[in-house]
């Protein structure tokens, strides 16, 4: 559903939607919303036929009664609907009731002009329930329309009867008639309204249906075009990633390369992409493509023989040409089509994005590979070398510690490299310096042998190895039918200590926030690994998703509350955490860690710190 709908609907002046598929949904709408709006209906009527018994009563007392327990039998079927329809699990035939209740109610009216002597609260009380009956929800206008009309008959038929004037009549025609316009206008206003209103609220559904889409596929093209080296394949996969996110018809692509001027298609699928034998791209779209670097959208149209042998133009698809763009050479166009509604902004959006994202990963692939050392039969492979031991650097750094309201002394400092592709080392280093204590020298050095003896060293691994370790651990568990969790976490915030207080304090403030997580898992079984630049993995053997869960939220209870105390003040951060455990239908460790950074997405979407769960 686009804004084009809702524009093209406020232009129009008939009621239903020409979509079948948008009436049925919005039917099954007004179906669903008709408890509330039959209780209102039914309160209305039942005070309307309230006051009308009581004004019987001061009218006549108990000369003609027939009248005035005709309103207040109406009223009690009025409330014991209200009561059905208020406590009762299902609706029971609401349309009917309301039909039903407000004819007995305008019956009763027709019954007191023949059985009494017409006054004007008789039309007063009929142009009531004819507004009553024309404001329903529940009923189409057209229905209430021609209700309205037959019960407005026969008033003047009761008036014709009782040898009412014609002055009279034709007085109180008029004004039956004025009523029953006016509650087919309201009837029909209200109506739109609330069309418009479920136009609205299906496109805003749409619109973030669409861009969690958009965002789970850019997550996507990182696992599925990682590795590929030839950019036909590429472009050719970019159709499958656009298709979740931009609906469509046909499609056609092409690589540019070495094609000059008046390119030929790749790959076509779809009927509205048959005709083979023009051009598909003419030189004017391509160079507005290059200038604009904009995916692109038009209507295609055919000249056809009408009335007489005229020519007139006739619709046949809309129409999205998106580039695809190395640096500032254009590589390759996508082109879609479909006959429902045109492309709006966000279709153009998300499909630059989405292959601009597929081409920064075709490039660090490609550059990957040209770094990657060549392998021969007689070189022998390399062994890594054991990282070197952190040592202490001479420059004192400012210590930064999260300081507890519970827990007033500071942890010791951590050095950390900040290297993703090797596995991390954060050693403990605590110091104390004679000379500025006044502590026998006999209890310091008791204190640094301790000390040096407890040393312990938190090893992070790379995602890499980190990996490699948990896919195992995933296998075992798939096999032996245990719990298996994965905790995808992100430090918020270190972006911006990076850019304000320098790489140190960020990468310093990592350190003890891993810290404090490695005291808390067990490390003869949990397996801690770097996620990205800013976060790390925890992965959970014989912990199910509501253990796992508890655990991520302890974790982000606690450095919410602490505070890390700098040379630049004392500094916050908090976690976002994404979690997913394995299930009958998770298909591999690489599925499951997906559906945890899915989660984790979710959860810097609904403004960070928090913890989500992807099942």
């Amino acid at each position: 559903m686009s804004q084009d709908l809702i524009s093209r609907y406020q232009k129009s002046f008939g009621i239903q939607f020409q979509k079948a598929e948008t009436e049925a949904n919005y039917r099954d709408m007004q179906e669903q919303l008709g408890r509330s709006s039959s209780l209102i209906a039914f309160g209305a009527l039942f005070f309307l036929c309230l006051a009308f018994a009581y004004l019987e009563f001061r009218a006549f007392g108990h000369d003609v009664q027939l009248p005035m327990y005709g309103y207040l039998l109406s009223a009690i079927l009025a409330l014991a609907n209200l009561l059905l329809s208020r406590f009762s699990a299902e609706l029971h035939y609401p349309k009917l009731r309301l039909i039903g209740n407000g004819l007995l109610a305008m019956g009763i009216v027709i019954v007191a002009v023949f059985t009494q002597k017409y006054s004007a609260y008789h039309a007063l009380e009929f142009v009531l329930l004819i507004i009553w009956l024309g404001s329903l929800k529940l009923l189409r206008m057209v229905i209430t329309l021609a209700l309205n009309a037959l019960m407005v008959l026969l008033i003047v038929g009761a008036m014709f009867a009782t040898d009412v004037s014609g002055f009279r009549i034709s007085l109180v025609s008029v004004l039956l008639a004025t009523a029953m316009f006016l509650a087919a206008y309201i009837g029909y206003m209200t109506e739109r309204s609330r069309r418009m209103l479920f136009l609205q609220t299906e496109l805003n559904k749409s619109m973030t249906n669409r861009q969690e889409l958009w965002a789970f596929t850019l997550i996507d093209l990182d696992m599925a075009l990682s590795g590929i080296l030839d950019f036909k394949e590429l472009i050719a996969l970019l159709k499958k990633h656009l298709e979740p996110v931009i609906e469509f018809d046909s499609y056609i692509l092409t690589s540019l390369e070495g094609q000059g001027p008046k390119p030929v298609a790749d790959k076509i699928e779809g009927e509205l992409f048959e005709d083979d034998d023009k051009t598909f791209w003419s030189e004017d779209l391509l160079g507005k493509l290059t200038q604009t670097r904009q995916a692109t959208t038009s209507s295609e149209h055919e000249i056809v023989k009408g009335f007489l042998g005229m020519e007139k133009q006739r619709f046949i698809s809309y129409r999205l040409d998106v580039p695809v763009f190395n640096d500032s050479r254009l590589l390759g166009v996508i082109s879609l089509r479909r006959e429902s509604e045109p492309f709006d902004e966000l279709d153009t959006i998300a499909s630059v994005s989405i292959a601009a994202q597929a081409m920064l990963i075709f490039k660090r692939s490609t550059r990957n590979s040209a770094m990657a050392p060549e392998k021969t039969v007689s070189d022998p492979v390399r062994k890594p070398k054991k990282a070197d031991p952190v040592t202490r650097p001479e420059r004192t750094d400012p210590v930064i510690s999260p300081i507890k309201s519970e827990d007033k002394t500071s942890p010791p400092a951590m050095t950390v490299s900040s290297s993703e592709s090797k596995d991390m080392e954060m050693t403990d280093h605590t110091f104390i310096d004679s000379d500025q204590t006044l502590v026998p020298k006999e209890v310091v050095e008791e204190i640094k042998q301790k000390e040096e003896s407890a040393k312990r060293t938190i090893t992070l691994m790379s995602r890499e190895n980190a990996d490699k370790i948990a896919v195992d651990r995933y296998r075992t568990a798939a096999v032996e039918g245990e719990p298996l969790s994965v905790l995808i976490i992100e430090v918020d915030g270190l972006s911006k200590l990076r850019e304000e207080d320098g790489d140190q304090v960020a990468y310093k403030v990592f350190a003890a926030i891993v810290k404090y997580i490695f005291s808390k898992v067990e490390k003869d079984k949990d397996i801690l690994g770097r996620y990205g630049q800013n976060g790390l993995s925890v992965l959970l053997p014989r912990v199910d998703m509501n253990a796992a869960e508890k655990f991520a939220e302890s974790l982000r209870e606690y450095v919410a509350d602490a505070h890390y105390k700098t040379a630049y003040g004392e500094k916050k951060a908090t976690l976002s955490i994404g979690l997913a455990a394995i299930t009958d239908d998770t298909g591999d460790y690489a599925s499951m860690v997906k559906r945890a950074d899915m989660a984790l997405f979710v959860a810097k979407k609904n403004g960070r710190n928090c913890v989500k769960v992807r099942l």
